[in-house]
Protein backbone atom coordinates (compact mmCIF):
# COMPACT_ATOMS: atom_id res chain seq x y z
CA UNK A 1 0.00 0.00 0.00
CA UNK A 2 1.59 3.29 -1.13
CA UNK A 3 1.74 5.91 1.00
CA UNK A 4 0.15 9.43 0.28
CA UNK A 5 4.31 11.37 0.07
CA UNK A 6 4.72 8.17 -2.40
CA UNK A 7 1.28 8.46 -4.42
CA UNK A 8 2.17 12.30 -4.97
CA UNK A 9 5.92 11.71 -6.05
CA UNK A 10 3.97 9.10 -8.91
CA UNK A 11 1.53 11.59 -9.81
CA UNK A 12 4.62 14.06 -10.41
CA UNK A 13 6.54 11.71 -12.29
CA UNK A 14 3.56 11.18 -14.87
CA UNK A 15 3.23 15.32 -15.03
CA UNK A 16 6.76 15.63 -15.64
CA UNK A 17 6.11 13.44 -18.59
CA UNK A 18 3.09 15.20 -19.68
CA UNK A 19 0.91 11.82 -19.01
CA UNK A 20 -1.98 13.67 -17.46
CA UNK A 21 -4.50 11.27 -17.42
CA UNK A 22 -2.33 8.81 -15.53
CA UNK A 23 -1.26 11.65 -12.56
CA UNK A 24 -5.10 12.50 -12.57
CA UNK A 25 -6.20 8.58 -11.92
CA UNK A 26 -3.53 8.74 -8.84
CA UNK A 27 -4.46 11.98 -7.49
CA UNK A 28 -8.67 11.42 -7.67
CA UNK A 29 -7.75 8.19 -5.31
CA UNK A 30 -6.59 11.00 -2.90
CA UNK A 31 -9.93 12.88 -1.95
CA UNK A 32 -8.51 13.70 1.42
CA UNK A 33 -5.43 15.24 0.48
CA UNK A 34 -5.11 18.88 0.16
CA UNK A 35 -2.24 18.54 -1.95
CA UNK A 36 -3.62 16.25 -4.29
CA UNK A 37 -6.73 18.50 -4.81
CA UNK A 38 -4.21 21.42 -5.65
CA UNK A 39 -2.61 19.46 -8.12
CA UNK A 40 -5.58 18.21 -9.79
CA UNK A 41 -6.81 21.73 -10.18
CA UNK A 42 -3.75 22.76 -11.79
CA UNK A 43 -3.41 20.08 -14.21
CA UNK A 44 -6.62 21.59 -15.06
CA UNK A 45 -5.31 24.96 -15.48
CA UNK A 46 -2.24 23.84 -17.20
CA UNK A 47 -3.78 21.18 -19.93
CA UNK A 48 -7.59 21.63 -19.75
CA UNK A 49 -10.67 19.45 -18.36
CA UNK A 50 -10.23 15.80 -19.57
CA UNK A 51 -11.71 14.64 -22.81
CA UNK A 52 -14.75 12.58 -23.52
CA UNK A 53 -13.56 8.74 -25.17
CA UNK A 54 -15.49 10.14 -28.10
CA UNK A 55 -13.83 12.97 -28.94
CA UNK A 56 -10.15 11.51 -28.17
CA UNK A 57 -7.97 11.73 -30.98
CA UNK A 58 -7.64 8.35 -33.21
CA UNK A 59 -4.86 6.22 -31.96
CA UNK A 60 -1.52 5.64 -33.96
CA UNK A 61 -2.90 1.74 -34.89
CA UNK A 62 -5.86 3.87 -36.70
CA UNK A 63 -3.47 4.77 -39.49
CA UNK A 64 -4.96 2.84 -42.72
CA UNK A 65 -2.89 -0.27 -43.78
CA UNK A 66 -3.04 -1.12 -47.13
CA UNK A 67 -4.76 -4.28 -48.30
CA UNK A 68 -1.99 -7.14 -48.27
CA UNK A 69 -0.90 -8.35 -51.87
CA UNK A 70 -3.30 -11.16 -53.71
CA UNK A 71 0.16 -12.96 -52.36
CA UNK A 72 1.86 -12.86 -49.21
CA UNK A 73 5.10 -11.70 -49.06
CA UNK A 74 7.76 -14.29 -48.42
CA UNK A 75 11.57 -13.92 -47.45
CA UNK A 76 12.33 -16.99 -49.15
CA UNK A 77 11.15 -17.30 -52.62
CA UNK A 78 9.96 -21.01 -51.92
CA UNK A 79 6.30 -22.12 -50.17
CA UNK A 80 4.96 -25.43 -50.06
CA UNK A 81 7.97 -26.64 -51.72
CA UNK A 82 7.00 -24.77 -54.95
CA UNK A 83 9.48 -22.09 -56.73
CA UNK A 84 7.40 -18.75 -56.68
CA UNK A 85 7.70 -16.52 -60.15
CA UNK A 86 10.73 -14.43 -58.91
CA UNK A 87 9.22 -11.28 -61.13
CA UNK A 88 5.91 -11.50 -58.91
CA UNK A 89 7.97 -11.53 -56.03
CA UNK A 90 9.69 -8.64 -56.67
CA UNK A 91 6.49 -6.67 -57.13
CA UNK A 92 5.22 -7.71 -53.86
CA UNK A 93 8.75 -6.74 -52.14
CA UNK A 94 8.52 -3.17 -54.17
CA UNK A 95 4.49 -2.28 -53.06
CA UNK A 96 5.89 -3.37 -49.67
CA UNK A 97 8.46 -0.84 -49.80
CA UNK A 98 6.48 2.10 -51.34
CA UNK A 99 4.10 1.54 -48.51
CA UNK A 100 6.86 1.67 -45.76
CA UNK A 101 8.55 4.48 -47.28
CA UNK A 102 4.97 6.66 -47.91
CA UNK A 103 4.19 5.70 -43.79
CA UNK A 104 7.75 6.70 -42.47
CA UNK A 105 7.54 9.98 -44.40
CA UNK A 106 4.42 10.58 -43.21
CA UNK A 107 4.82 10.41 -40.25
CA UNK A 108 8.55 12.04 -40.50
CA UNK A 109 7.20 15.04 -41.69
CA UNK A 110 4.25 15.39 -39.21
CA UNK A 111 6.75 14.82 -36.65
CA UNK A 112 9.04 17.66 -37.94
CA UNK A 113 5.93 20.01 -38.95
CA UNK A 114 4.43 19.30 -35.17
CA UNK A 115 7.50 20.19 -33.29
CA UNK A 116 8.56 23.16 -35.13
CA UNK A 117 4.99 24.55 -35.03
CA UNK A 118 4.91 23.42 -30.87
CA UNK A 119 8.61 23.76 -29.67
CA UNK A 120 8.13 27.24 -28.05
CA UNK A 121 4.69 26.14 -26.66
CA UNK A 122 6.21 22.46 -25.46
CA UNK A 123 9.14 24.34 -23.68
CA UNK A 124 6.46 26.92 -22.21
CA UNK A 125 4.15 23.80 -21.05
CA UNK A 126 7.55 22.28 -19.28
CA UNK A 127 8.59 25.49 -17.82
CA UNK A 128 4.72 25.99 -16.19
CA UNK A 129 4.86 22.37 -15.28
CA UNK A 130 7.99 22.68 -13.10
CA UNK A 131 6.40 26.37 -11.59
CA UNK A 132 3.24 24.49 -10.48
CA UNK A 133 4.67 20.86 -9.76
CA UNK A 134 7.89 21.10 -8.84
CA UNK A 135 9.27 22.35 -5.06
CA UNK A 136 11.10 25.68 -4.61
CA UNK A 137 14.32 26.00 -3.17
CA UNK A 138 15.22 29.68 -2.27
CA UNK A 139 18.90 30.10 -1.94
CA UNK A 140 19.35 33.83 -0.70
CA UNK A 141 22.16 36.12 0.80
CA UNK A 142 25.74 36.74 -0.08
CA UNK A 143 26.58 38.31 -3.46
CA UNK A 144 30.23 37.16 -3.07
CA UNK A 145 28.81 32.96 -3.67
CA UNK A 146 25.88 34.36 -5.27
CA UNK A 147 26.31 36.50 -8.00
CA UNK A 148 28.09 39.27 -8.76
CA UNK A 149 29.17 37.88 -12.12
CA UNK A 150 30.53 34.79 -10.99
CA UNK A 151 28.24 32.16 -12.22
CA UNK A 152 29.32 29.51 -9.86
CA UNK A 153 25.86 29.09 -8.03
CA UNK A 154 24.20 28.72 -11.46
CA UNK A 155 26.58 25.61 -12.20
CA UNK A 156 25.44 24.22 -9.03
CA UNK A 157 22.02 25.04 -9.65
CA UNK A 158 21.89 23.26 -13.30
CA UNK A 159 24.21 20.30 -11.67
CA UNK A 160 21.39 19.72 -9.06
CA UNK A 161 18.30 20.07 -11.30
CA UNK A 162 19.28 17.34 -13.20
CA UNK A 163 19.43 14.95 -10.63
CA UNK A 164 16.47 16.52 -8.48
CA UNK A 165 12.58 17.44 -9.25
CA UNK A 166 12.93 21.00 -7.65
CA UNK A 167 13.12 24.48 -8.57
CA UNK A 168 15.89 26.36 -7.21
CA UNK A 169 16.14 29.94 -7.14
CA UNK A 170 18.87 32.25 -6.36
CA UNK A 171 19.28 35.66 -5.08
CA UNK A 172 22.72 37.29 -4.37
CA UNK A 173 21.44 40.66 -2.18
CA UNK A 174 23.90 40.34 0.64
CA UNK A 175 24.80 38.49 3.91
CA UNK A 176 23.04 41.08 6.27
CA UNK A 177 19.91 41.63 3.62
CA UNK A 178 19.59 37.66 3.50
CA UNK A 179 19.42 37.43 7.14
CA UNK A 180 16.75 40.56 7.39
CA UNK A 181 14.87 38.58 4.37
CA UNK A 182 14.76 35.22 6.54
CA UNK A 183 13.42 37.37 9.60
CA UNK A 184 11.09 39.26 7.86
CA UNK A 185 9.41 35.60 6.69
CA UNK A 186 11.02 35.64 3.24
CA UNK A 187 11.76 32.12 1.25
CA UNK A 188 15.11 31.50 2.26
CA UNK A 189 15.63 28.03 2.38
CA UNK A 190 19.55 28.35 2.65
CA UNK A 191 21.46 31.39 3.74
CA UNK A 192 24.44 32.34 2.35
CA UNK A 193 26.86 34.47 4.00
CA UNK A 194 30.03 35.62 3.16
CA UNK A 195 31.23 36.16 7.32
CA UNK A 196 30.23 34.66 10.29
CA UNK A 197 26.89 35.28 11.28
CA UNK A 198 26.62 36.99 14.63
CA UNK A 199 24.46 36.24 17.72
CA UNK A 200 22.22 39.02 16.89
CA UNK A 201 21.58 38.09 13.87
CA UNK A 202 21.00 34.13 15.33
CA UNK A 203 18.84 35.78 17.98
CA UNK A 204 16.78 38.00 15.68
CA UNK A 205 16.00 34.35 13.66
CA UNK A 206 15.16 32.31 16.20
CA UNK A 207 12.62 35.42 17.66
CA UNK A 208 10.84 34.49 14.24
CA UNK A 209 10.51 30.86 14.64
CA UNK A 210 13.29 29.79 12.59
CA UNK A 211 15.92 27.49 13.28
CA UNK A 212 19.45 26.24 11.84
CA UNK A 213 18.74 23.20 10.19
CA UNK A 214 22.60 22.74 9.24
CA UNK A 215 25.18 25.63 9.68
CA UNK A 216 28.83 25.23 7.90
CA UNK A 217 31.48 26.43 5.94
CA UNK A 218 31.51 25.54 2.36
CA UNK A 219 34.87 26.85 1.21
CA UNK A 220 36.53 30.06 1.81
CA UNK A 221 37.64 33.19 0.32
CA UNK A 222 40.74 35.71 0.17
CA UNK A 223 39.68 39.54 0.47
CA UNK A 224 41.98 41.89 -1.74
CA UNK A 225 42.48 45.28 -1.29
CA UNK A 226 42.28 47.57 -4.47
CA UNK A 227 43.33 51.02 -5.29
CA UNK A 228 43.34 53.87 -8.22
CA UNK A 229 45.54 52.93 -11.59
CA UNK A 230 47.94 55.69 -10.95
CA UNK A 231 48.89 55.20 -6.90
CA UNK A 232 52.36 54.12 -6.93
CA UNK A 233 55.14 53.95 -4.45
CA UNK A 234 57.59 56.88 -5.07
CA UNK A 235 60.15 56.71 -8.45
CA UNK A 236 58.51 53.35 -9.13
CA UNK A 237 55.72 52.16 -11.17
CA UNK A 238 54.50 49.76 -8.34
CA UNK A 239 51.60 49.67 -6.25
CA UNK A 240 52.57 50.84 -2.41
CA UNK A 241 52.48 47.77 -0.35
CA UNK A 242 50.74 47.86 3.08
CA UNK A 243 51.60 45.93 6.30
CA UNK A 244 48.96 45.13 8.23
CA UNK A 245 49.61 47.38 11.13
CA UNK A 246 49.49 50.08 9.04
CA UNK A 247 46.09 48.12 7.29
CA UNK A 248 44.36 48.36 10.34
CA UNK A 249 45.59 52.48 11.70
CA UNK A 250 44.18 53.04 7.51
CA UNK A 251 41.35 51.65 8.60
CA UNK A 252 40.39 52.46 11.84
CA UNK A 253 41.26 56.58 10.18
CA UNK A 254 44.57 56.50 12.29
CA UNK A 255 46.56 56.98 9.07
CA UNK A 256 44.52 59.23 6.31
CA UNK A 257 47.69 60.31 3.68
CA UNK A 258 49.24 57.66 1.17
CA UNK A 259 53.07 59.22 2.52
CA UNK A 260 52.95 57.22 5.45
CA UNK A 261 51.97 53.71 4.21
CA UNK A 262 54.84 53.92 1.75
CA UNK A 263 53.00 55.85 -1.13
CA UNK A 264 52.75 59.09 -2.78
CA UNK A 265 51.60 62.33 -0.96
CA UNK A 266 48.06 61.59 -1.42
CA UNK A 267 44.72 61.37 0.96
CA UNK A 268 43.36 58.06 1.25
CA UNK A 269 39.97 57.79 0.52
CA UNK A 270 38.07 54.42 2.17
CA UNK A 271 35.22 53.32 -0.30
CA UNK A 272 33.11 50.52 1.26
CA UNK A 273 29.21 48.53 0.81
CA UNK A 274 27.02 48.44 3.44
CA UNK A 275 25.32 45.14 3.93
CA UNK A 276 28.02 43.41 2.77
CA UNK A 277 29.41 40.31 4.37
CA UNK A 278 32.77 41.29 2.92
CA UNK A 279 32.87 44.92 4.43
CA UNK A 280 31.74 43.31 7.75
CA UNK A 281 34.06 41.26 8.06
CA UNK A 282 36.80 43.37 7.68
CA UNK A 283 35.34 46.02 9.87
CA UNK A 284 34.66 43.63 12.36
CA UNK A 285 38.32 42.04 12.61
CA UNK A 286 40.22 45.42 12.25
CA UNK A 287 38.15 48.09 13.33
CA UNK A 288 35.97 46.12 15.99
CA UNK A 289 32.67 47.49 14.49
CA UNK A 290 29.61 45.23 13.36
CA UNK A 291 28.37 47.36 10.62
CA UNK A 292 28.67 49.75 8.50
CA UNK A 293 28.82 53.09 10.64
CA UNK A 294 26.15 55.96 10.12
CA UNK A 295 29.05 58.90 10.29
CA UNK A 296 32.33 57.47 9.64
CA UNK A 297 35.31 57.94 7.23
CA UNK A 298 33.87 55.40 4.43
CA UNK A 299 32.56 56.81 0.85
CA UNK A 300 29.84 54.32 0.56
CA UNK A 301 29.16 52.39 -3.11
CA UNK A 302 26.19 50.53 -3.67
CA UNK A 303 28.07 47.76 -5.53
CA UNK A 304 31.05 45.65 -6.39
CA UNK A 305 30.96 47.33 -9.87
CA UNK A 306 30.13 50.82 -8.91
CA UNK A 307 32.72 50.71 -6.21
CA UNK A 308 35.79 49.60 -8.65
CA UNK A 309 34.25 52.32 -11.05
CA UNK A 310 34.69 54.79 -8.17
CA UNK A 311 37.79 52.97 -6.93
CA UNK A 312 39.92 53.64 -10.49
CA UNK A 313 38.49 57.19 -11.00
CA UNK A 314 39.02 58.44 -7.32
CA UNK A 315 42.77 58.78 -6.78
CA UNK A 316 44.14 57.48 -3.33
CA UNK A 317 41.08 55.37 -2.70
CA UNK A 318 41.37 52.17 -1.51
CA UNK A 319 38.10 49.39 -1.51
CA UNK A 320 38.32 45.99 -0.23
CA UNK A 321 36.40 42.69 -2.41
CA UNK A 322 36.71 39.10 -3.05
CA UNK A 323 39.76 38.14 -4.78
CA UNK A 324 37.41 35.91 -6.81
CA UNK A 325 35.57 38.34 -8.00
CA UNK A 326 38.36 40.83 -8.52
CA UNK A 327 39.60 37.36 -11.73
CA UNK A 328 36.33 38.03 -13.31
CA UNK A 329 37.50 41.86 -14.23
CA UNK A 330 40.15 42.91 -16.73
CA UNK A 331 43.85 42.88 -15.67
CA UNK A 332 44.52 45.89 -17.18
CA UNK A 333 42.30 47.48 -14.65
CA UNK A 334 43.65 45.60 -11.62
CA UNK A 335 45.50 47.74 -9.45
CA UNK A 336 45.87 45.19 -5.99
CA UNK A 337 47.64 46.37 -3.05
CA UNK A 338 49.93 43.60 -1.73
CA UNK A 339 49.77 42.97 2.25
CA UNK A 340 52.71 42.10 4.40
CA UNK A 341 52.01 40.14 7.29
CA UNK A 342 54.68 40.58 9.79
CA UNK A 343 58.23 39.70 8.15
CA UNK A 344 56.78 37.73 5.26
CA UNK A 345 57.22 38.41 1.30
CA UNK A 346 54.07 40.79 0.72
CA UNK A 347 51.60 39.07 -1.73
CA UNK A 348 48.73 40.02 -3.84
CA UNK A 349 45.96 37.49 -4.10
CA UNK A 350 45.77 37.67 -7.90
CA UNK A 351 49.52 36.56 -8.36
CA UNK A 352 50.45 33.93 -10.14
CA UNK A 353 52.69 32.44 -7.13
CA UNK A 354 50.25 33.47 -4.25
CA UNK A 355 50.34 30.68 -1.33
CA UNK A 356 47.43 31.78 0.94
CA UNK A 357 49.56 30.39 4.58
CA UNK A 358 51.59 33.99 3.82
CA UNK A 359 48.63 35.94 3.79
CA UNK A 360 47.04 37.72 6.63
CA UNK A 361 44.67 35.37 8.26
CA UNK A 362 42.01 37.72 8.94
CA UNK A 363 41.82 37.94 5.44
CA UNK A 364 41.03 34.83 4.45
CA UNK A 365 37.68 33.74 5.58
CA UNK A 366 35.19 30.97 5.72
CA UNK A 367 31.77 31.14 3.24
CA UNK A 368 28.80 29.77 4.97
CA UNK A 369 25.64 28.12 4.22
CA UNK A 370 22.82 28.28 6.69
CA UNK A 371 19.97 25.68 6.26
CA UNK A 372 17.01 27.27 7.90
CA UNK A 373 13.61 25.44 9.64
CA UNK A 374 10.75 26.52 11.24
CA UNK A 375 7.84 28.84 10.54
CA UNK A 376 6.37 27.58 6.91
CA UNK A 377 9.29 25.27 6.06
CA UNK A 378 7.76 22.02 4.91
CA UNK A 379 9.85 19.06 4.89
CA UNK A 380 10.38 18.13 1.20
CA UNK A 381 12.11 21.88 0.94
CA UNK A 382 14.15 21.34 4.23
CA UNK A 383 15.47 18.05 2.90
CA UNK A 384 16.31 18.88 -0.58
CA UNK A 385 18.31 22.25 0.98
CA UNK A 386 20.10 19.61 3.27
CA UNK A 387 21.12 17.76 -0.10
CA UNK A 388 21.70 20.93 -1.98
CA UNK A 389 24.36 21.71 1.14
CA UNK A 390 25.49 17.97 0.75
CA UNK A 391 26.04 18.51 -2.96
CA UNK A 392 27.95 21.97 -2.83
CA UNK A 393 30.45 20.22 -0.02
CA UNK A 394 31.02 16.89 -2.09
CA UNK A 395 34.15 16.62 -4.44
CA UNK A 396 31.64 17.36 -7.46
CA UNK A 397 30.38 20.86 -5.67
CA UNK A 398 34.24 21.87 -4.42
CA UNK A 399 35.30 20.92 -7.92
CA UNK A 400 33.06 24.12 -9.25
CA UNK A 401 34.11 26.14 -6.23
CA UNK A 402 37.57 25.90 -6.86
CA UNK A 403 37.61 26.48 -10.73
CA UNK A 404 36.33 30.14 -9.79
CA UNK A 405 38.79 31.02 -7.76
CA UNK A 406 38.23 29.99 -4.03
CA UNK A 407 39.23 27.56 -1.51
CA UNK A 408 37.78 24.01 -0.72
CA UNK A 409 36.35 23.59 2.50
CA UNK A 410 38.33 19.95 2.09
CA UNK A 411 41.97 21.98 2.87
CA UNK A 412 41.22 24.33 5.27
CA UNK A 413 43.63 26.99 5.68
CA UNK A 414 45.72 26.73 8.90
CA UNK A 415 44.51 30.00 11.64
CA UNK A 416 41.46 30.67 9.90
CA UNK A 417 38.28 29.90 12.46
CA UNK A 418 35.33 28.32 11.21
CA UNK A 419 33.00 30.68 13.81
CA UNK A 420 29.30 30.09 14.45
CA UNK A 421 26.77 31.50 16.67
CA UNK A 422 26.47 30.87 20.75
CA UNK A 423 23.79 28.84 21.44
CA UNK A 424 23.26 27.24 18.26
CA UNK A 425 24.66 24.04 19.18
CA UNK A 426 27.10 23.90 16.01
CA UNK A 427 29.78 26.45 17.72
CA UNK A 428 31.93 22.93 19.87
CA UNK A 429 34.65 21.14 17.54
CA UNK A 430 35.35 18.08 18.71
CA UNK A 431 37.97 15.11 17.21
CA UNK A 432 36.30 13.35 14.52
CA UNK A 433 33.34 14.20 11.97
CA UNK A 434 31.61 17.20 13.21
CA UNK A 435 28.05 18.05 12.70
CA UNK A 436 27.08 19.30 9.91
CA UNK A 437 22.95 19.30 9.88
CA UNK A 438 20.56 17.89 12.93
Amino acid sequence: MLTDKERLETARNHIVSRQYDEARAILEEMPNNSTAQLWLTKITDLVGKPKKPETLAPAVTDFPIAEPASKPYHINAYEDGQEEDNDEVEIERSQIRVIGIFIFLGTLLGSLLGATADFSEAMDSVQRVREAFYPELCIVGSNTILGDGIAMSGEWEAEFEKEHDVRIRIEGIGSVKGVERAVEGGCVHILAMSEPMLDSQYQALTDADMELQCATEIGYDVIAFVTDINNKRPNTTQTPVIDENNLAKILRGEITNWQDANGPDVPIYLLARPGSGTTQVVLLRYVNLPDFPAETIYFACDSNDGCLDMTLSTPGSLYWVSSAWMRTQPEEYLRVVPILRGDDFPDSPLSENFDIANYPYKLVRPLYFYVLNGKGMDQESVELAEAFLAYVRSVKGQQILGEYGFYEHFNRPLNVKVEYPSGSGFELESAGPRMVCR
